[in-house]
């Protein structure tokens, strides 16, 4: 009977060991699972607050970094050389890394646009400190590359043959621009009355004076320049945006190279390798230039900024008496598959 006794005490005694060790082990499992929960949350707040830590770092290194130190490190790496051969060299290995696809024919003025651009960055100089403490990556040395980019851009389009307008493609061109051209003279006539006088009576004069094709196609390039020449007197006060001065002024430098007595449509050739470049150096003079008015905007403001900047192809240059003269024009560009040119953006 004692033996019995002693047998079923033992068993009971081996199952509460038994239940109390499940109960042990499944106490432990739960507890090394907060733990584990416990020690990831506080990974992800540690991580958390060392991302917090490094972007204070970057803005505290960032605020330590002197304006004028950057910008003069950006002038010492762009390059500036404008001899045009040598920045066609530099520039060509960047320019053929453009897409081709959809590339807009480039019709403008070089040497127009470099005057454009220099008179920009004359402009934007004194608001450049702005401008580099609101910017993360203010690309600097890219706008201080850009006259010697459009000179690059000048050497390539006089690389491309010219191509000769039909007697139709200039007749369309010449309708095109002569509503803006008759509304643009009108309003300068009223502008530059002795009562008003915001700009010199005869200079608008000079672009009213004469007639036929020829004279027309050099009004489409004078107007807009007389717009950016006393954009001073007459910002805020006419109604031409800026799009339709660029318009005039891109059919003007096109059709002042085409329009001759007696001009005879000729075969034009197909679009080029030596085309594509130079509308790839064209694309990557808008997008710089696009940047530099970035630039303008984040220190100014963009109504500020668009008052301050000429547009990249709407003004005439300057002769050293300060009378508009007419500008540079270069080359008119062919449309892919022979086509008459066609207007574009550059």
């Amino acid at each position: 009977m004692g033996g019995n006794k002693d047998k079923k005490s033992d068993a009971k005694d081996a199952k509460a060991g038994k239940s109390d060790g499940a109960k042990d082990a499944k106490a432990s499992k739960r507890d090394g699972a907060k733990a584990s929960k416990k020690d990831a949350k506080a990974g992800k707040k540690d991580a958390k607050a060392g991302k917090k830590e490094a972007r204070s770092a970057r803005k505290r290194d960032r605020s330590g970094v002197d304006p004028a130190a950057l910008i003069a490190e950006a002038r010492a790496d762009a390059f500036t050389d404008e001899a045009p051969e040598r920045a066609f060299a530099h520039f060509r290995p960047l320019a053929e890394r453009v897409p081709a696809a959809d590339l807009p024919v480039f019709t403008g003025q070089p040497l127009l646009m470099r005057a454009n651009v220099r008179a920009a960055l004359d402009a934007l100089d004194p608001h450049l400190p702005a401008a580099v403490s609101a910017l993360r990556e203010p690309r600097l040395k890219e706008v201080f590359e850009l006259p010697a980019l459009v000179m690059a851009l000048d050497f390539s389009a006089a690389r491309v043959p010219v191509a000769t307008l039909s007697a139709g493609e200039i007749d369309r061109m010449l309708a095109e621009g002569a509503p803006w051209r008759e509304l643009m003279l009108s309003y300068l006539e009223v502008a530059s009355h002795p009562l008003l006088g915001l700009l010199p009576r005869e200079r608008v004069a000079a672009v009213r004076a004469g007639s036929g094709k020829l004279d027309k196609a050099r009004d489409f390039v004078a107007l807009p320049g007389l717009f950016a020449e006393f954009s001073g007197a007459l910002a805020g006060k006419h109604p031409f945006p800026a799009d339709k001065l660029d318009l005039l002024a891109t059919l003007g430098g096109a059709l002042v190279q085409q329009v001759r007595p007696g001009n005879a449509a000729a075969a034009v050739p197909k679009r080029t390798g030596e085309s594509i470049l130079r509308d790839q150096l064209a694309a990557l003079v808008a997008e710089r230039y696009d940047h530099l008015q970035v630039l303008a905007a984040v220190a100014l403001g963009k109504r500020k900024a668009d008052e301050l900047l000429p547009a990249l192809r709407a003004a005439v240059a300057l002769g050293s008496n300060g009378a508009a003269e007419d500008a540079p024009e270069s080359a008119p560009a062919e449309a892919p598959g022979g086509a008459p040119a066609e207007r574009a953006d550059g």
